[in-house]
């Protein structure tokens, strides 16, 4: 279970989790990123005031993360009794030396801000400031889930991507000559194959042929019966972890 230090503890390189008020400050800063990455893409919004907006944001978001970097190293540090030997073995820790190297990255301004570099670095660097938050119940949650009894959970995934690349093959050759454009290849058939065995059904792609249809349908009742496979999977797993947390309680 998660267990609250300091309200304000920035955590620290030994494992100890953030305060619950330093969380908040994780969880908006991690929206502010999503929502700065998000317009930067969009050309339409991009003009001189808010390309100011975003450079302010993004000057924010990288004090916080340089804050972070040192509270972090401060608070083992003095877990160490801050012994300066240690120090040197404290920067080289995995997590430490990555923190440090984004930070060189994201602030040194070697790749610009729009560069898939940057962008994923700041998507890597907030995934690993949620680990260190509360949230990390919810991520082992889920690592239970999928990677606790493997074959309960990725046995209906395995069955769904064979049936979707069947699938893909099955409208290649039925509908190849009479809609080429989504359907002239099996790479070209997999968007169709994807969104009807998953069940989502788009309808911006169609087969003409009585025979597609009916392939059609028949891939879409499998694909029903590996979602409610995998959601019953999921939901059992769900229960034994509940279980596990009682137990240990």
């Amino acid at each position: 279970m998660y267990k609250y230090s300091d309200q304000w503890y920035f955590g620290d390189y030994l494992e100890s989790l953030p305060g619950k008020n330093y969380n908040y400050i994780v969880y908006f800063v991690t929206i502010l990123l999503f929502i700065e990455i998000a317009v930067s893409t969009e050309s339409t919004l991009i003009n001189s005031q808010t390309t100011l907006l975003l450079d302010f944001f993004l000057n924010l978001i990288e004090l916080f993360f340089i804050s972070d970097y040192i509270g972090k190293i401060l608070n083992t540090w003095s877990k160490k009794e801050y012994k300066v030997n240690l120090l040197i073995f404290i920067f080289f820790k995995p997590r430490s030396f990555f923190d440090f190297s984004s930070l060189i990255l994201l602030t040194t301004g070697i790749f610009s801000t729009e560069s898939p570099v940057v962008i994923t670095a700041y998507i890597l660097k907030t995934i690993f400031n949620i680990y260190d938050s509360k949230l990390r119940v919810a991520m082992k949650r889920l690592a239970f889930i999928f990677f606790s009894n493997p074959t309960k959970t990725f046995f209906p995934i395995g069955i769904l991507s064979i049936l979707t690349y069947l699938f893909a093959s099955t409208m290649y050759v039925i509908e190849k000559n009479n809609d080429p454009e989504h359907f002239g290849s099996i790479i070209r058939s997999l968007w169709f194959s994807v969104v009807s065995v998953t069940t989502i059904g788009y309808g911006d792609v169609t087969p003409t042929s009585v025979l597609g249809k009916l392939i059609s349908t028949l891939f879409g009742i499998l694909g029903i019966l590996c979602i409610a496979l995998l959601t019953a999977n999921i939901v059992d797993m769900d229960n034994k972890y509940n279980q596990k947390i009682q137990e240990q309680e």
